[in-house]
């Protein structure tokens, strides 16, 4: 989907990428994020809790360094390990009494000096937005017959979004997960120790909020 291959694009250029710089990628998925890291120069470890994603992500990359782990556990690297940390749609994820732990973790690996940028869905998340915009972008580019193969062919994943979106929100009545809200992202790098944060960003067809903080 264009929205989604312009936040990955946006996304590294927050990390402002140097070559052989170690970057973690927390959350990875199928690797399309690491992937577009690492032609930059820089050498990815994933980590994400999904076997047949980080499996898909070797498919595309058999030499892509990723690891199964449970992010609500501590992070298996040592102290000051990762020159920038990054995470696209995850925090969100995960349950809100693990969220602080789990930034007080990347503050932990990454050097001083380094940089995390991170980017969530917020509460009032709209896919219908994004698939809009998507299709705007399609017609524009790329004519109206392809557009039309390309959203039948994002029917399944959709579906697959749509229902896990439907969970959280489910979920976020018994207080144990929910979308993120406008300002949390600020607030959980100040608790773990994070300076010089960065405004919010509407990205994603403006349905998630980016922010950027650095090691002190």
């Amino acid at each position: 989907m264009i929205p989604y291959k312009k936040l990955l694009n946006i996304i590294c250029e927050e990390l402002d990428i140097k070559k052989g710089e170690k970057i973690l990628e927390a959350g990875s998925g199928t690797g399309n994020l690491a992937l577009e890291i690492k032609k930059r120069g820089a050498d990815v470890t994933a980590l994400d809790n999904i076997k047949i994603a980080l499996e898909m992500h070797k498919q595309k990359d058999n030499e892509a360094s990723v690891f199964l782990w449970d992010l609500t556990n501590n992070l298996p690297f040592s102290n000051n390990y990762f020159d920038k940390i990054c995470s696209n749609n995850t925090i969100y994820t995960i349950s809100k009494k693990k969220r602080d732990n789990l930034i007080k973790e990347f503050y932990r690996v990454l050097k001083p000096g380094g940089k995390i940028v991170l980017s969530n869905i917020h509460k009032k998340f709209s896919p219908k937005k994004i698939y809009l915009d998507h299709i705007k972008y399609s017609i524009r580019y790329y004519g109206f017959l392809k557009t039309l193969k390309d959203i039948f062919l994002m029917l399944v994943p959709s579906l697959k979004m749509f229902f896990y979106n439907f969970k959280i929100k489910k979920e976020d009545k018994k207080g144990e997960y929910d979308f993120l809200e406008k300002y949390e992202q600020k607030e959980l790098f100040k608790k773990a120790g994070f300076i010089n944060i960065s405004e919010n960003k509407k990205v994603y067809s403006n349905q998630a909020i980016l922010n950027s903080a650095y090691k002190k």
